[in-house]
């Protein structure tokens, strides 16, 4: 996934150019990333980011806000010098395309490239391992409301795959009472109600699978106190909770 290049003498004019812009060592460009009210993440690197925030577009045309400001209209993915390279910038878009990377809360489409870009700089430079998630999911984990939002989701796709069963149910049902040629005309219905019957039964399964990974990642952070912890906590005063447990060092401003 990162992108280096060969070391290369530069003539002054592009030592120059490179100083007053944002090239390391190797003359790649490390994205940043920040992320609106909306959730919608966006890259400040983009060569033309500056320019398109300042033309209040968003408000006006958000969709054609958003494709100004991905990677095919910027020079780094132009020229190829970002950390991300471009045939692997290329072969991500490719698969999103493909609904091969989903959120992994509720398994929809991802639809903006940077949310998978901003999870691979993460893992490759700091470790951490950010899960690839849509603007609606967090939208709904900023608002603190993603469990009764994902709840009320997975029920409304419940209530629409009865509702396909039920229809299905009636059309095989008559579907003997039609002749041959007539069943034709029951085929297309037939069809398309089993292709939302399916796509609900998806999406029922992605949002509980998303919610037992939400729940998994909450436990581990709110794990039980144990006995001891539970004892300490409740027996030890104020002053005694400020200093740093045994074995452990604070800075030299910590004051007891």
């Amino acid at each position: 996934m990162v992108h280096y290049k060969d070391d290369v003498k530069s003539s002054p004019f592009k030592l120059n150019e490179q100083k007053s812009s944002d090239y390391n060592e190797n003359n790649i460009v490390m994205p940043e990333f920040t992320i609106d009210d909306d959730g919608i993440p966006y890259c400040t690197k983009q060569t033309d980011y500056e320019k398109i925030i300042s033309s209040n577009m968003k408000k006006r045309f958000p969709r054609e806000f958003e494709k100004m400001l991905n990677c095919q209209h910027c020079e780094h993915y132009k020229k190829d010098d970002c950390y991300f390279p471009r045939s692997e910038i290329d072969k991500i878009e490719k698969d999103r395309n493909k609904l091969n990377i989903r959120c992994q809360l509720c398994g929809m489409k991802i639809d903006r490239p940077f949310s998978i870009l901003m999870s691979e700089l993460y893992k490759d430079q700091y470790g951490v391992n950010l899960p690839v998630i849509c603007c609606t999911c967090y939208a709904g984990l900023e608002a603190g409301t993603f469990e009764s939002t994902s709840k009320r989701r997975m029920i409304l796709f419940f209530i629409s795959l009865l509702t396909s069963i039920y229809f299905l149910s009636m059309y095989f049902l008559r579907m003997f009472t039609f002749t041959w040629y007539s069943m034709l005309v029951i085929i297309i219905p037939f069809a398309f109600w089993g292709y939302i019957s399916f796509r609900d039964i998806k999406s029922i399964y992605y949002l509980h699978k998303g919610r037992k990974y939400y729940k998994q990642i909450m436990n581990a952070k709110k794990r039980e106190k144990t006995k001891e912890e539970a004892f300490k906590e409740k027996y030890t005063d104020e002053d005694d909770k400020k200093k740093p447990p045994e074995g452990a060092f604070y800075s030299p401003g910590y004051d007891y």
